[in-house]
């Protein structure tokens, strides 16, 4: 009986042994594997075979599925063929840079095999590729085009900007909840463009999609005030003002309430329209960004420097520190009391000065953008300016510093050029507002996608 219980034992240690070699084995092939993928887990170049990407080396089984706008394709889409590259998602984290001569992808931050990424292409004459997917090196920076819709401007922050008499910028918005997009379950909006450096409410910088809806069917004040501050003429401090207050309560909450709708100097008020059934919905709110507007002007008074309002000069002046009452000396236009601000962080305003300036396109817009804004009546300026209207005069948010008057506003001047006006003047609001960053356009290789009759869709 003992000898049997050291053969059992020496037969242990064996099979132990043999347990621990194939243990020790297992990590050094495990060591092996993550070591091999390892080197190339940081990023790897693919080259396009019958339609699929694979690893070069063959191994892993990373793949690309490649789309027409929407629509998945088997083909290979390539400049010959008429396409230009638009953008990527990949999962597991990984990220797609494209090289356009090459015509081949580089994939970085590869951590997992199976990794899977869709690669996004489109028409070069799609006048919406850039929109959709603004990050392609086919749409960096290209500021000049008489025949582009849609184009950087001239500023720092390289804004992307619809241009034009026409371009194709609706967009549906402020749709019914549930409902498929289409002009019966949502409003028609325009994008003014993809503004850059916008800050939100948390601190966080980014780009958001601007848009802008058409004109309300009544005409409002801007602010109106008392006989007895600045003679009933209103206050230029958009914080303060008559129509912010509405557009972002009533108006944006989609409810009757108790501000009142202004029309006239000294509070004449009108009836406020039914804001319960034409404000902002609530899935169409939850898209909308809470963000840091710009409330600044230009640095000297309007009425001695009317050769100061370029778009571009503007552009800045609406972000400097300058403000509307800074040229006010007293007196009975200038007694309101109210402190100027050059931000405000909200969710409804109005357009720029700036906007209407850079919106202007085609064989005028070299010509446009080097001139005042108070001359866009000639040289074509304005009927090469999608936000012109010839028939209703549109408020702007920026006020105007005027010697001796603290309720001057710019305004878009029915007849083509940027003026001014006093605050209670009844002229056309335009809501306008930021959207999320998340929030993007849904491809589509329709070449119509975006006229009036079959405007964008918005997805997350």
């Amino acid at each position: 009986m003992k000898l049997k219980k050291y053969q059992d034992k020496h037969l242990m240690m064996k099979k132990s042994t043999i347990v621990l070699l194939l243990f020790l084995c297992a990590i050094g092939i495990g060591l092996f594997v993550y070591q091999s993928f390892a080197r190339y887990q940081d990023k790897a170049t693919f080259r396009i075979i019958n339609g699929k990407l694979k690893l070069s080396g063959g191994k892993g089984d990373i793949e690309f599925v490649f789309y027409n706008g929407d629509q998945k394709v088997d083909d290979i889409l390539t400049p010959e063929k008429g396409f230009i590259y638009l953008g990527s998602k990949c999962d597991n984290g990984a990220t797609v840079k494209w090289d356009n001569d090459a015509w081949v992808p580089t994939v970085y931050n590869l951590s997992q095999t199976k990794t899977s990424c869709s690669l996004y292409f489109g028409s070069k004459g799609n006048n919406n590729a850039c929109i959709l997917y603004p990050e392609s090196a086919a749409c960096k920076y290209n500021t000049t085009g008489e025949t582009a819709e849609l184009l950087y401007d001239t500023t720092n922050d390289k804004n992307l900007r619809f241009v034009g008499a026409t371009p194709k910028n609706y967009v549906y918005f402020n749709c019914e909840a549930g409902k498929t997009a289409s002009k019966d379950t949502c409003e028609t909006w325009r994008i003014i463009g993809i503004m850059n450096n916008i800050e939100d409410e948390d601190g966080n910088t980014g780009s958001h999609i601007k848009i802008i809806r058409d004109k309300f069917k009544k005409k409002y004040s801007w602010d109106s005030s008392a006989s007895g501050v600045n003679d009933g003429y209103g206050i230029n401090e958009w914080s303060e003002a008559d129509i912010e207050k509405v557009l972002n309560d009533e108006y944006l909450n989609r409810r009757a309430g108790s501000n009142l709708c202004y029309k006239d100097y000294r509070n004449a008020t009108e009836t406020c329209p039914d804001w319960a059934n034409i404000g902002i919905r609530d899935e169409a709110r939850n898209m909308i960004s809470s963000v840091k507007w710009h409330t600044g002007t230009m640095s000297a008074r309007y009425d001695g420097n009317t050769n100061l309002i370029t778009a571009s000069y503007m552009y800045e002046a609406e972000r400097s520190n300058h403000h509307g009452k800074e040229q006010c000396n007293g007196g009975l236009y200038c007694n309101d009391g109210v402190s100027r601000t050059t931000t405000w962080t909200g969710k409804v305003g109005l357009m720029y000065p700036s906007d209407y300036g850079y919106a202007v396109g085609g064989t005028a817009r070299t010509t446009c953008l080097g001139k005042t804004m108070n001359l866009y009546s000639s040289d074509n300026c304005m009927t090469n300016d999608w936000l012109y209207d010839k028939n209703n005069d549109q408020w702007t948010m920026t006020p105007v510093p005027y010697s001796s008057i603290a309720h001057i506003v710019f305004n878009v001047y029915s007849s083509g050029y940027v003026g001014y006006n006093s605050a209670y003047s009844p002229l056309a609001v335009r809501p306008t507002i930021y959207l999320n960053s998340n929030i993007k356009i849904k491809p589509n290789d329709d070449p119509t996608y975006g006229e009036i009759d079959n405007p964008f869709v918005l997805e997350t």
